[in-house]
This record gives C-alpha cells, structure tokens and sequence, in this order.
C-alpha cells in the first residue's frame, strides 16, 4: 500500500469487543456499568458499517473473549454482509467448543486466532491460569481445521516462554496454520523495567525466529518489534551476496513478515470496547470516540492518525533510518520508554548508514 492509501484506508482494524471478566465474583452493579461502557449491539453494527466505509482488508473481533459477547455470531454474519471478510482471536475458555467453531464458521467467520503461551500445560497455563487451558487450545486448533478456516496463532512472548519458541513451533507443525503472530513486551513500569528485552536480546530473539522460519510453511509475524523486517532483509541481503549459502540460509517466505510491509502504527486502528480509537492497543492516547465521531473522520482527519503517517515525524535513530518505511520502530514502545511516540526506538542494535556517516564526518 502506498502512502495516499494509508491516508484514507488503514491495514488492520480491530475492535475490542468485550473487557477482561475476573473469574473472582463481582458485584452485579460492577458488571452491569462496565457492561454499560462497551458498545451496544447497535453502535456495534454501526462501527462494523464504518469499518466496511474504510475498506481494512482486515477486521478483526478481539477482546478479553469475543465468545462471552452477548449476540457475537450475529455481529459476524453482520460483518460478512458489508463486504469484510471477519477474523477472530479466541481465548483458551471453556467457550472454546467445537460448537462455538461450527457456529463461527456458519456465521461467516474468515479467520480464527487461537492463543498458545507454551507447548507445556504448567507453562502455557502460567499465562491464562486456568487448569486444562493448553489442552483446550490444542483441540480449539484441531477444531479450526477440521472446519478448514485459517488458523492464526497468538503468542505473548516474555521472558517466562522465550526460551520455548522452538519448542511452540514444533507444536504448531502438527497444524495448518497460516500465521504465528509473536507479540513482545512494552512494559512502561520502572518496576518492571526488566522484564523488557535489550536490543542486544531483540536481536538474538530475531535470529531464533528467522531460523525457525526456514523450518516451517506457515508465515511468521511480530508485534512491538518491527525491526524483525529489518534483521530479515539483512538475512536476505547476505545471501545475495554469498551465494553458496555459507553466511545464511535462504528465507522461505516472499515479501515482508507481517500483514503489509509498513510500520504497523501507520496503518492500524484499534478502537476499544467503549469506542475510544487508538493507532495501537498499547497507546493510551485516544484519537476520538466513534459514538461521537466517525470513524473514517477520526482516521482520516484527526492529528494523532496524520502524525502517525507521516515519517518526517520520527525522532532520533528511527528518523535517520533506510529501513523506517517497512520499520519505523514500535511507537508504542517509543511511548511507554520515553513518553514520546515518535522518540527513537532504543530496544534496536541498528545504526544508520546516515548517523553513521554524521558520526563520521
């Protein structure tokens, strides 16, 4: 997609159906006002209607578990009659059924994401901490397939499950998956400042998953960590040169990893369970509400989603860059680091040529 496209048409839009539901009792009243918070079914229909205005090529129905959404079959088949074609990202719940699958399917459903954080039960369960939720995630796969819709698989790396990457993608063979979408961490907390990889770490990380890719038919994706596009290019770019193959292997997959070759801020538009609209689920910075504005006016027209698109915009090393057309940085990262979403993405080992050179002279 080219820059005048991205101005009047994002990549990815996704909407946060429903909020995280505790398993710990609540008071009714608590439920009930944050019930009340999330769309009704009929400004649902009207989002869906201004996602189909915007033509997304992808339209994904996210949250804490779109399954627990009060008439979520009949927003799909909603969807599918305005000519977008719906994904799904599932959670590891006990609504997970093969009927739930089947309903999907009937309903329309082009796409189901499924959640896997480990290839052990103690492991993946660390995450969701439920008890038989790898289980259910495993045969929610099985079911997926058995359907024949795509399979995506999500997994939130961090550093309790990245030493278990090779181990979730020998997993994954057993399936056919179209994309694993790896998400890293962007944890602002002082408090928890470690739990955030290094650039040094990143790099390491990337080296892993370029190899696994070699191993495997289904594509691979990251969030937070654009800079993956990067280190692939260099792959490829060695290669080039040493034809033989003796510095690295040939990558398998054509084109860019990810869903378009651009910075993923520069073309997204998540817009959460009350309505608010972000370029990112990871920036808290509203853009405006679609209850009171329209969507197409907000991406369009509103300063944060303009800034968003224009390069000149980024600061330091990542306004410097050869690579801040298909990278840019993670500008939520850039945000929770620096409190600035267009500072340098320092969680990148890369210099540019161009700084280099200025260093240089």
């Amino acid at each position: 997609m080219t820059n005048s496209d991205l101005a009047t048409h994002p990549v990815v839009a996704v909407w946060e159906t429903n909020q995280a539901r505790h398993d710990a009792p609540i008071l009714a009243e608590s439920l009930q006002a944050r019930e009340s918070r999330e769309l009704s079914a009929t400004e649902a229909e009207k989002l869906i209607r201004d996602v189909a205005d915007l033509r997304a090529p992808v339209f994904v129905f996210a949250g804490a578990n779109p399954l627990a959404r009060p008439g979520i079959m009949s927003l799909v088949r909603y969807a599918c009659s305005c000519g977008l074609r719906p994904s799904m990202v599932l959670s590891d719940s006990p609504l997970l059924t093969r009927q739930a699958i089947e309903d999907l399917k009937a309903a329309g459903l082009s796409r189901c994401g499924i959640t896997l954080q480990g290839s052990t039960a103690e492991l993946h369960e660390s995450f969701s901490g439920s008890q038989s939720s790898l289980a259910r995630a495993i045969q929610g796969m099985r079911w997926v397939n058995e359907r024949r819709l795509l399979l995506q698989v999500h997994t939130q790396i961090s550093r309790a499950n990245v030493h278990d990457l090779e181990n979730m993608a020998a997993v994954l063979k057993g399936f056919r998956a179209m994309l694993w979408s790896l998400a890293f961490p962007v944890i602002a907390d002082p408090g928890r400042a470690g739990e955030n990889f290094t650039a040094e770490e990143f790099e390491e990380i990337f080296e892993r998953i370029y190899s696994i890719a070699q191993t495997v038919e289904f594509k691979i994706k990251t969030v937070d960590a654009d800079h993956y596009r990067r280190y692939v290019t260099q792959q490829r770019t060695l290669y080039r040169v040493d034809k033989m193959g003796a510095l690295c292997a040939p990558f398998r997959e054509h084109g860019i990893p990810g869903v378009f070759p651009v910075n993923e801020a520069r073309g997204t538009i998540f817009i959460s369970s009350s309505g608010e609209v972000y370029p990112s689920s990871q920036i808290t910075v509203s853009a405006g509400n679609v209850r009171r504005e329209r969507l197409r006016d907000i991406y369009r027209e509103s300063q944060m989603f303009r800034d968003f698109r224009d390069l000149n915009n980024l600061k330091g090393k990542c306004g410097l860059c050869e690579y801040k057309e298909m990278c840019g940085g993670s500008r939520a990262r850039a945000w929770a680091m620096a409190g600035d979403m267009f500072a340098e993405d320092d969680s990148c080992v890369y210099q540019p040529s161009a700084m280099l050179a200025y260093k240089a002279g």
